[in-house]
């Protein structure tokens, strides 16, 4: 059986410790991408919902830019308070 030298150690710690930087990096854009798409699904379902009502084309398009922007709020908050990286 091969003992690791100190070197070996340190030489796979930095590059364990850089694997898991990248993977890091790629969660948090993946959190970004998930609250934008979140929005905009919730802005067209609120302006197809508020435009079937009977509601103006000015009014539909202010209830789907209100809704993108409180929902991707929330889950941006949402994600904040789980405490992922």
């Amino acid at each position: 059986m091969t003992v690791p030298t100190l070197t070996q150690l340190r030489t796979e710690n930095q590059a364990l410790s850089q694997a898991l930087d990248r993977a890091n990096t790629t969660i948090r854009y993946m959190k970004v991408a998930l609250a934008v798409l979140t929005g905009t699904i919730a802005a067209f379902v609120a302006h197809l919902v508020v435009d079937a009502l009977g509601g103006s084309p000015l009014a539909s398009v202010g209830a789907g830019s209100s809704a993108f922007v409180v929902v991707t709020g929330l889950v941006f908050t949402i994600q904040e308070k789980i405490k992922r990286p």
